[in-house]
């Protein structure tokens, strides 16, 4: 009787630890960069946010205004119309927080006939992007779409000769240095350059931010013991 007892805790254990993980690992995403997202996204609109609706803790539905549609398909298009946003209750369950009252650029899914947005997509305050990240959003990162944007920090052997052709390295990203600007995700677009490779389209914000990048890693290195 005891043993049967300690077999059935240890069960009920070891579920509550899986029930724990699984809730844990359940809003899981690579890191991506905005032209990524926009490539990726059903819908790329601007937003003001005008009700927030709570359905049992599973879900949230948010009422919004849609400012700018800067890409939608013929699905976004409909479903769209009514102007709901629908996400996950909690963060646990991937679900988005935003605040009323408030514009963002929001890139989201079509799902089982609704606009679904969750943390894994990119949703922003407007006022916080880059003159350069407005652009992009607006139409430059779809013209880019045909090339791949790879994480490759300082740190990670990327194969550069093969990857060039058909994609851009993202090499100031926040796994290479979380510490130094990330200067090819507020400045950057990877588009097809006139060799037919991808390369980086640069601007002068990106030139000089790159610049201080570098001055600000060297400064670091001299002061390092």
């Amino acid at each position: 009787m005891v043993k049967r007892i300690l077999i059935h805790t240890a069960f009920s254990v070891v579920l509550l630890v899986a029930a724990s993980i699984n809730m844990a690992s359940s809003c899981s995403c690579m890191m991506s960069h905005p032209q990524t997202h926009a490539c990726r996204a059903d819908f790329v609109i601007v937003a003001r946010v005008k009700k927030v609706f709570t359905h049992d803790g599973m879900s949230r539905v948010y009422k919004v205004k849609i400012k700018r549609e800067f890409k939608m398909s013929e699905k976004a298009s409909v479903v769209l119309k009514a102007g709901r946003l629908v996400t996950g209750g909690s963060s646990s369950t991937c679900g988005v927080q935003l605040e009323p009252e408030v514009t963002y650029l929001i890139t989201g899914k079509v799902l089982a006939g609704q606009a679904h947005v969750n943390l894994c997509n990119y949703i922003t305050n407007w006022n916080d992007l880059t003159v350069r990240q407005k652009k992009g959003f607006r139409l430059l990162y779809r013209q880019g779409c045909l090339c791949e944007i790879i994480d490759c920090p300082w740190w990670k052997q990327c194969p550069r000769d093969r990857l060039e052709a058909d994609a851009c390295l993202w090499e100031s990203s926040v796994f290479s240095d979380a510490s130094l600007p990330d200067c090819q995700s507020k400045h950057g677009i990877c588009m097809k350059t006139p060799s037919g490779n991808c390369g980086w389209s640069t601007d002068k914000k990106y030139r000089e931010c790159m610049k201080e990048r570098r001055r600000m890693r060297d400064e670091r290195r001299r002061n390092e013991p």
